[in-house]
């Protein structure tokens, strides 16, 4: 994925499973950051529920993706900031919405920090943001 592609851009579409919903976590991220390791446990959890044959590789992306967005949130916006996980198809997609209308920015090199978006780009299939009424989502597409 190219540099170009970072701009603001619209959540990949959510398609019905064959089964019909589409597994989904909903979770408040507090300024607490004991509240963040919770979080990180709760969707690798989710993801071993239900895909239990992902391999451990990719639950350490979903935990280190996740713990990336979360933390930038937390750090830059105010709450509420709320975090969803759902699982269309053999992805896991990562929403983190918070309160910050400003758009994350995606930083080339070392810049004292600010890497966060250049890892998930490396790790994720696909990333965007949204901005939406009162904040924007941040979000990201792992295979499984």
């Amino acid at each position: 994925m190219s540099v170009d592609e970072f701009r603001p851009s619209r959540l990949p579409a959510r398609a019905a499973s064959p089964e019909g919903a589409i597994p989904r976590l909903d979770l408040m991220l507090t300024q607490d950051s004991t509240t963040l390791r919770g979080i990180r446990d709760q969707a690798a959890a989710f993801v071993r529920g239900h895909r239990p044959h992902t391999d451990a590789d990719a639950v350490a992306d979903v935990r280190l993706v996740l713990d990336e967005m979360a933390c930038n949130a937390m750090r830059h916006a105010r709450p509420p900031c709320t975090v969803a996980l759902s699982l269309p198809g053999d992805r896991l997609l990562i929403e983190v919405s918070d309160s910050l209308p400003v758009l994350a920015r995606y930083r080339e090199g070392y810049e004292g920090g600010g890497r966060g978006l250049a890892l998930i780009n490396a790790i994720a299939v696909r990333w965007g943001q949204t901005p939406r009424e009162g904040g924007k989502t941040v979000w990201a597409e792992l295979a499984l």
